[in-house]
Parts: C-alpha cells; sequence; structure tokens
C-alpha cells in the first residue's frame, strides 16, 4: 500500500462533486481513493475537529471509526471495512463542502513543509502499523468523554492529522509530530483530572461533606 497524494487531490475533488449535488457516503468516498483509503478517511473525518466547538454524537461515530480504521491497517489489512454508521455517513451539503474546502487548504499549507525523507517510518509493513496505531490512539482519546473544552477534540484530532499527512506525503518526521501531539493530548488529559479532582475535593471541604 503505497502513498499517493496526487490521488489525495483527486478524491477530495471526486467528494466535492458529490457533496454539491446528491451526496456520496463515506464507504463510497473510500473506495475511490484505492490504497490511501485508510488515511484519506481518518484525514477527512479528523478535519472537522480543528475547531473549538464540540461536534456532540459525531463525536463518537468518528472516534469509533477512527480506532476501527486504525486497527485494520495496524493489522495488515488491504482495504477498510467501516461501522455501519459510520459508512453510512452521507458527505453532502455545506458543512461537508466547507470541511472538504478546509482539506483542501491544510493540504496546501502543509506541503510547504513537508517532503519525503525518514522514509522508513511509513514505509512498508511497520510503516502502516506505525501509523495505523496513531489514528487508532487518537481515535481512543477522541472518544474520551470529558467535559466540552476547546482542546478535548483538537488535539487528538491533530495527532491523527499529521500521522495521516505522514503517510500520504511520505514525510516520516509527521510521525514525529503526530507522537508530539499525542504526548501533548495525555498531558492535557491529565492535568484536566487532576484539576477536577483537587477542585472536586475543594468544594467538598466547602460543603463539609469531606
Amino acid at each position: 500500500m503505497m502513498p499517493g497524494s496526487p490521488k489525495i487531490d483527486h478524491a477530495l475533488d471526486h467528494c466535492a462533486t458529490h457533496a454539491a449535488g446528491e451526496g456520496i457516503s463515506l464507504s463510497e468516498a473510500l473506495d475511490h481513493t484505492g490504497p490511501n483509503a485508510f488515511c484519506f478517511g481518518a484525514f477527512l473525518l479528523a478535519v472537522p475537529f480543528v475547531q473549538p466547538v464540540p461536534l456532540g454524537p459525531l463525536t463518537m461515530v468518528c472516534g469509533a471509526t477512527f480506532i476501527a480504521l486504525g486497527w485494520q491497517m495496524a493489522t495488515g489489512q488491504s482495504r477498510p471495512r467501516l461501522p455501519k454508521q459510520a459508512g453510512e455517513l452521507r458527505i453532502q451539503g455545506r458543512f461537508w463542502l466547507a470541511m472538504i474546502g478546509f482539506s483542501r487548504r491544510l493540504l496546501a499549507f502543509c506541503r510547504p513543509f513537508t517532503r519525503e525523507r525518514l522514509q522508513d517510518w511509513v514505509s512498508g509493513p511497520g510503516g502502516q502499523r506505525r501509523v495505523g496505531w496513531l489514528i487508532l490512539t487518537g481515535g481512543a482519546l477522541l472518544a474520551i468523554p470529558v467535559a466540552n473544552l476547546p482542546l478535548n477534540n483538537l488535539l487528538p484530532a491533530l495527532m491523527i492529522i499529521f500521522a495521516c499527512l505522514g503517510w500520504l506525503e511520505r514525510d516520516g518526521l509527521m510521525i514525529l509530530v503526530s507522537l508530539a501531539w499525542g504526548a501533548l493530548t495525555i498531558v492535557y488529559f491529565t492535568v484536566l483530572a487532576l484539576a477536577l479532582v483537587f477542585f472536586g475535593r475543594q468544594i467538598f471541604t466547602w460543603l463539609g461533606w469531606a
């Protein structure tokens, strides 16, 4: 399974054409991308989370999809099999047109900084496993049910996006960037958990329950 950025651009164009008309299911969109389907699907689904507004039920659907895509990629499967609810997700209307447009701009922004390097990190079965586990881990972090704070979805989404960029652009350095976002996510959640425990104890003390 070899990366190929031009195919991703073509797949985004294909999705945009259908989203402006009758729409296309996520499964159909992935079928159109061939060997890049795992990372194209994960990249496209991660883009809506690059903003501060929580997306409610979509978070859990996408989290489960990232886990499924990551696991299948890490275990060497040749094509993705999505959970039914995710596979039937309809790419249609202004929301998805905006997300596809943002995906194009994000790729255009990143490409001056990406190039083929450290390819051992993103080549062969080892590279496929590495990227798959990063997508899976990002999906698990995204699905953690915590308070609706701005960075809850953003940080894991960036972890997934840079893992996908590493594979799609054949740039092993992006894998290290993805790992950095994952580490930052874990630190953020740990600090948040400690803060909740601390303030929870303070409230109990103030109420005289402790």
